[in-house]
């Protein structure tokens, strides 16, 4: 009910209206009916009395009616009297209050009977009595004969009402939540929905109780396993409550953030779940700081929110492997709920739950006490099962999972048997779950026949569709969208998988495929397409082993690579590919001035909270949860701006973002052009070799092997050790052991894991080796190949930096170098600011200073600029820019290093300007030394001047660096390996091709003078 018990209900069944009844009224009657529309409830009580003494003389039907009334308002009275249990004021005591409500109840049940003999009854004023009893019997706890009451309210206002009366509508939604309470979510979900369709249409969108209906309908989606619905709701719940602002909202949009922060956490963006953390704490202290508390009004409330917060951190501390904080507030919640004493419903749910979730964290160390706290929650579940309508089934499925995992397969299958008696009244995720269970169970009792007929039961529960089993798609699928959900298409995978290894029947091995796939776009709809996080990555990886064992078993299948390459490349993370389209493609947007001019006030606020956070000293807690709270409210307001001018420039912007499709990336490869993608999985590397005629799955190789080869070969390189050259070997033929790279003129990497540190020109560096280019996905590959050169002027912005404590004494001769070769203006010493106010009047920049790199905290990683204070360009600050270059050149050490974070490559200074919109850098992979470094990028433009592709101009550079460098040492790998180029490799300047107009010369004269060379040659 959409404000239940915890706001003042004044009149909540009387906003009817009053309507007219087949008595003439007396005057006393009419003047209580308007005292109780009003809720003054005690002088229309004393005057109903008056009206039964002195309607002596009436009918013994209206006599009755009066009575009836009398009735209606005392139960009206005696609930409002309950509603001082959150009436900071007037609290009165859980056992007071119910007896308020018994009394409310008893004359309300007075009131309908009788009524009941009324021969043509006011069916609203019918409604109203009714009303009554079933909000007070929910109230009481009663909530089976709740239904009861509501569904009869419903049956006598079905004939009555139009479904466009906001009363109507009030009835609906209170069904659906009484449904929630007993446990029936599909239910609930199906009148939450059809309520809140028709408040929209009554109320509009912008109201408390549309919010209300989003913020419920997302709770009975949690319990359906349907993730991705839930948070939609609570997004619109959220949006609507703020933008209300009102105070009696507060409590609501505070329940909210709690189901946005538990949704973050399971989700795993534990920055974004901390945020409504932060938020729940600034309603709460707001509160604290006003005299009625609208959050939390009494004892109970206090301790229920305390127990939820609890719960709550628990799970979410849990899933950050917070050990520490995780075993705290498992144990607080443990020792507060006092199980000896009868408990509230509240108490009942969270203590069960609590020990199903100390047995998942003791049951490997200790798997007999698991089971005991498991049992311990099903029995209390058992217990009250007739009080609160608790169910155990979650708790035994749980427990059938442990018996599997303790290898008690025997006692799994009979606890999963008894399930499967009771299943059919569960919910679909339930019972999906049980099916898996029950297959992995007879897997593990080698009952082939019957694990496979309970895979396929699996999946028929998400039928949508009469399509055939192996024929469905996910379009096909009941919106089951979670972990769980992919975890059991997994399960289906990895059993048709191994069945086709033992028996070599390939509709198993095609079965197989197919449940990895439907795994990966299940996965894909529930990514939400920003930073990945650890649970995001663990399932994507899942996902890459199982389609990746697939592929390999069926290499000549180009079709079916192409699905998967597809399929891995739009699963991956695709923030940079996302911030580096809207950057670059906003160049070419028209967007007002009062957004541009509002952006870069949140922009620069943002920079200068984070750079105050980086500042912050250990002791200051409360600064730093207050710039804690800035930087997620100016972040949040950035998204807002940035998603303004996307939807101002819909067309366009839609028309430019599509999925990645590995046959419009090969149709724009040119001959002897291959793409190298590599992917590590939990035990192995794999590789696909993409031409514009061809896609081949590698051997796969061990990853250990492949690690401990990459560690040794990066260390003997930036080591500069003297024997490199069997360490560099035995990485080459790990790598390239498949490939004959020399057959290729270009070679695109698409690293993976520690691959992204390495150069592959250390490995085969020489005059007919490919030319070498790099990028972190094929996704962003194909967007940065988009970005055509204009072969404009070249206009380089070249900034140094060299502090008196970091000398860097060739940059000068660095700088010089570049710009005798192309125009441009030098920036020596260059401060920060002369970076930020000049960066966009040029269409390269070279970057010649130092950085610094923090792996502890990679988005504080920065570059160096000249000066003390405020000199440091931080990458986060880069992520919140947008530059018009079509190159950068960071010539400064380890700006394409930095820490590794899973899912999202390398977080470097170099992938903070594919944020900002650059198409094109070249960066160092460890600290280069300052001389060659000179020597390398003044060769690199001399190549870029004479009209060469971007990656042969580097190749060009490091090779004449070799010729020209005597000293055998500074031939090192390490003095010119390091740099390597990412993204579009297009040329800077046009090539003039003087020596075709030489060839046609000949043609041309012949043309001109051809009737008196024709004379000559006849004499």
């Amino acid at each position: 009910m959409k404000r239940c018990i915890f706001i003042y209900l004044f009149v909540l069944s009387f906003s009817l209206g009053y309507s007219q009844n087949s008595y003439q009224k007396d005057a006393l009657t009419i003047l209580a009916d308007s005292l109780h529309l009003k809720g003054e409830y005690e002088q229309a009580i004393a005057i109903r009395k008056q009206a039964i003494q002195t309607q002596n003389n009436a009918s013994a039907d209206y006599q009755t009616y009066l009575k009836v009334k009398f009735f209606h308002t005392n139960s009206a009275s005696m609930e409002f009297k309950s509603y001082d249990y959150h009436n900071v004021d007037k609290t009165i005591t859980k056992k007071v209050r119910e007896q308020y409500l018994d009394s409310a109840l008893q004359s309300a049940i007075r009131a309908r009977d009788l009524y009941s003999k009324e021969k043509y009854p006011d069916k609203i004023f019918q409604y109203q009595i009714q009303n009554r009893i079933y909000h007070q019997t929910a109230y009481l706890g009663n909530w089976k004969h709740a239904l009861e009451q509501a569904q009869l309210g419903y049956d006598v206002l079905k004939d009555t009402l139009s479904n466009k009366d906001k009363s109507f509508v009030d009835l609906i939604y209170d069904i659906g939540f009484i449904h929630s309470k007993l446990g029936d979510y599909s239910k609930a979900v199906e009148n939450y929905q059809t309520s809140l369709d028709l408040y929209k249409s009554v109320i509009g969108e912008n109201n408390t109780d549309v919010a209300q209906a989003y913020n419920n309908i997302a709770v009975e989606y949690r319990y359906l396993g349907l993730k991705r619905k839930e948070l939609e709701s609570l997004l619109k719940a959220k949006t609507i409550w703020e933008t209300l602002d009102e105070n009696g909202n507060q409590h609501f949009l505070y329940r909210c953030y709690g189901n946005l922060f538990y949704w973050y956490s399971y989700y795993g963006d534990f920055d974004k779940a901390e945020e409504y953390i932060l938020k729940k704490d600034k309603l709460r202290l707001i509160a604290k700081t006003t005299k009625a508390n609208l959050l939390l009004r009494n004892k109970e409330e206090i301790y229920e929110d305390k127990l939820s917060n609890w719960y709550d951190l628990m799970l979410h501390y849990s899933r950050k492997k917070d050990t520490i904080n995780t075993v705290f507030y498992t144990d607080t919640i443990l020792k507060t709920i006092d199980s000896s004493k009868k408990l509230s419903r509240f108490e009942v749910n969270t203590l069960s739950s609590t020990l199903k979730f100390k047995s998942s964290l003791i049951t490997h160390k200790n798997p007999e006490e698991a089971l005991q706290l498991l049992d311990k929650a099903i029995a209390i579940n058992e217990n009250y099962k007739t009080v609160y309508y608790t169910k155990s089934f979650g708790y035994k499925l749980y427990k059938a999972e442990l018996l599997l995992e303790r290898r008690q397969f025997n006692n799994a299958s009979v606890l999963l048997n008894d399930l499967e008696e009771i299943k059919d009244n569960e919910e679909t995720s339930s019972q999906f779950k049980l099916a898996i269970l029950r297959a992995k169970t007879a897997l593990a009792l080698h009952q082939k026949a019957a694990s496979k007929r309970y895979f396929d039961d699996a999946f028929m529960l998400l039928n949508n569709s009469n399509k055939d089993i192996n024929d469905l798609t996910v379009e096909h699928l009941k919106p089951l969208i979670s972990f769980e959900t992919i975890a059991g298409f997994l399960a289906m995978g990895d059993f048709y998988f191994e069945l086709y290894k033992k028996e070599n029947i390939k509709a198993d091995l095609e079965k197989a495929t197919h449940r990895y796939i439907m795994a990966s776009e299940i996965y894909n709809q529930l990514y939400l397409g920003q930073r990945y996080n650890e649970s995001l990555f663990t399932n994507y990886n899942a996902i890459n082993e199982g389609l990746l064992k697939v592929a390999l078993e069926q290499p000549n299948d180009i079709s079916l690579l192409s699905k998967i390459l597809n399929t891995i490349e739009n699963n991956g993370s695709k923030l940079t590919w996302s911030k580096f389209v809207f950057n670059n493609q906003r160049q070419q947007l028209k967007i007002p001035e009062n957004f541009i001019s509002r952006e870069d006030h949140v922009k620069a606020q943002l920079n200068f909270y984070q750079k105050a956070l980086i500042d912050i000293k250990d002791d200051s807690e409360d600064k730093k949860s207050l710039w804690q709270d800035k930087i997620y409210e100016l972040k949040n307001d950035l998204i807002k701006l940035q998603d303004s001018i996307k939807q101002q420039n819909q067309t366009y912007y839609q028309f430019n973002v599509q999925k990645f499709d590995i046959t419009s990336l090969q149709a724009d490869l040119k001959d002897r052009e291959g793409v190298l993608k590599y992917i590590f999985t939990d035990a192995h590397l794999y590789a696909f070799l993409i031409t514009n005629t061809n896609i081949e799955i590698l051997p796969i190789v061990d990853k250990s092997t492949v690690l401990n080869a990459l560690k040794e070969g990066l260390n003997v390189l930036k080591q500069r050790t003297p024997n490199y050259h069997e360490n560099l070997r035995n990485v080459s033929s790990l790598l390239l052991h498949q490939i004959d790279y020399q057959d290729y003129i270009n070679l695109i990497i698409i690293p993976d894991g520690a691959i992204h540190y390495l150069p592959f020109e250390a490995l085969i560096l020489n005059q007919k080796m490919p030319l070498v280019s790099y990028a972190s996905s094929l996704l962003l590959y194909q967007e940065q190949k988009k970005i055509t050169s204009t072969f404009s002027d070249v206009k380089i912005g070249a900034f140094s930096a060299s502090n008196t404590t970091s000398k860097l004494p060739k940059v000068s001769r660095e700088i010089n170098s570049i710009l005798n070769i192309f125009d441009g203006v030098a920036y020596l010493n260059a401060s920060k600011s002369d970076f930020e106010n000049n960066a966009n009047d040029f269409n390269v920049l070279h970057l010649a200073m130092h950085s610094k790199i923090d792996e502890v905290h990679p988005e504080f990683s920065s570059l160096s600029f000249y000066g003390v204070d405020d000199n440091q360009l931080f990458i986060s600050e880069l992520y919140n820019e947008t530059l018009r270059a079509n190159m950068v050149v960071l010539s400064a050490c380890d700006t394409g290093s930095g820490f590794y974070e899973n899912g999202e490559g390398v977080i470097s200074l170099s992938r903070a300007f594919n944020y900002a919109g650059i198409p094109s850098t070249v960066m160092s992979l460890w600290k280069v030394d300052d001389e060659a470094t000179a020597t390398i990028m003044t060769y690199f433009y001399s190549h870029l001047k004479c009209g060469e592709f971007k990656d042969e101009a580097l190749k060009n550079a490091k090779l004449d660096y070799l010729e020209n460098t005597d000293d055998e040492l500074l031939k090192h790998p390490y003095y010119w390996s390091g740099f390597v180029i990412t993204g579009n490799t297009d040329a800077l300047v046009e090539t003039h091709n003087y020596w075709f107009f030489l060839l046609i010369i000949p043609f041309i004269i012949v043309i001109l003078f051809r009737k008196q060379l024709f004379q000559f040659f006849k004499k």
